[in-house]
């Protein structure tokens, strides 16, 4: 084996080693393959609120953030398929040493040590400091994820961890000067279901500015009693339910809409009712993509891989999501589509952000057009919801 393979063995063995013991600190991951949308990767090694080793991914594409923990497992796998095939070089700190690897134009791969000493504590995630949402929130002991102290009942981390992930998305994707304005941002959440992101997104964006102000959008009556109830025994201002369909909800006007998990077109009539609405921001998670599969058919190409079941299933929920965020971009938004959490915590893990640029894309409108005469579709639900 040549010693260019060795330096390569030996860097995933210090990570892993790193990792398992506890004694990463930070890892940097740079210098991107051409096609990668990241500048840098950066990790970093923490105790969660249970006290349980945890690697915060920080995803940096020069202009957004986004960020993913993961169990020191589950980091591994994830490096291994960042480096070398995305990222060419990376810096790693433990408490014993530190480590250069990186991947040369003739493809070898170096391996750079300096030993140093000193132990450096592993930062825990407290309260105040790292979570958004903090775990004393009164609103997370009355919906039953926390104790009356403020510990995360033992069953219910990974719903916090969802809570918080998913507020510091809307975090990253809203411009803190925006946010902190005096008037505050107007949220209309479509679907809120049992409410915990949306007491955790109304508490967390009045923090920022006292005026923003926060309906949550049911059509389950009991669900909506549920969440107007807390909000007068918590005697928390500018948060509302309203009872009501997406689709038949009336929408005059909304800085942020969020849909999380509105099921099949419902999530079409969440962003109708965002782009109708004007609104500067959208956030949702698709679910049960079934439109579009009923209506496309697959191209010639495509046959021998959608005979399967489960790969034309999948394959579907790519293609409806690739539709709306060219529609997006068509009617003058910048989308994005990404991972939101990983499938251990929901099988639904696609996100679509957006922010309005008032710029319609006309290239986005051609790709959509010729992705819906490739599958002979007719439409895709929003594109006629938009219509009208």
């Amino acid at each position: 084996m040549s010693s260019s393979e060795n330096n390569k063995i030996a860097f995933f063995e210090t990570i892993s080693d790193s990792l398992s013991r506890g004694t990463l600190r930070k890892a940097t991951l740079s210098n991107p393959v051409p096609g990668v949308s990241w500048r840098r990767v950066t990790l970093n090694l923490f105790k969660n609120a249970s006290g349980a080793l945890e690697v915060a991914f920080h995803y940096d594409n020069g202009t957004q953030v986004e960020r993913k923990n993961l169990s020191p497992a589950e980091a591994s796998a994830a490096l291994s398929s960042l480096i070398p095939g995305q990222f060419r070089s990376v810096n790693v700190r433990t408490t014993e040493q530190d480590v250069q690897f990186e991947e040369t134009r003739q493809r070898t791969f170096r391996l750079k040590r300096r030993a140093h000493s000193g132990e450096e504590s592993i930062p825990s995630h407290n309260r105040s400091k790292n979570y958004l949402v903090p775990s004393d929130a009164p609103f997370l002991r009355e919906l039953g994820i926390s104790m009356e102290d403020g510990t995360i009942r033992r069953d219910r981390h990974d719903k916090f961890r969802q809570i918080n992930k998913f507020v510091e998305v809307i975090d990253d994707l809203i411009p803190q000067q925006r946010l902190q304005a005096s008037d505050g941002i107007s949220v209309v959440d479509f679907g809120s279901g049992k409410h915990y992101l949306t007491f955790a997104l109304h508490e967390h964006l009045r923090k920022l500015s006292a005026s923003s102000r926060t309906l949550g959008i049911e059509q389950r009556p009991e669900l909506v009693s549920l969440g107007q109830g807390l909000v007068e025994r918590l005697e928390i201002p500018n948060l509302s339910f309203n009872y009501s369909s997406i689709a038949a909800s009336d929408v005059k006007a909304a800085d942020l809409v969020v849909a999380l998990h509105a099921c099949d077109t419902a999530t079409d009539d969440a962003l109708h009712k965002a782009v109708a609405a004007g609104a500067e921001f959208i956030c949702v998670a698709p679910c049960c993509h079934k439109y579009v599969r009923q209506k496309f058919t697959g191209s010639a190409d495509l046959l021998p891989m959608l005979r399967h079941g489960i790969i034309e299933e999948r394959f579907c929920e790519s293609l409806t999501d690739s539709l709306r965020v060219l529609l997006l971009e068509s009617v003058g938004y910048q989308a994005k589509l990404f991972e939101f959490i990983s499938l251990e915590h929901t099988a639904k893990n696609v996100m679509i952000t957006a922010r309005k640029t008032g710029k319609p894309n006309q290239d986005s409108k051609v790709a959509l057009e010729r992705l819906k005469d490739k599958f002979k579709l007719p439409d895709f639900y929003l594109d006629l919801a938009l219509a009208t």
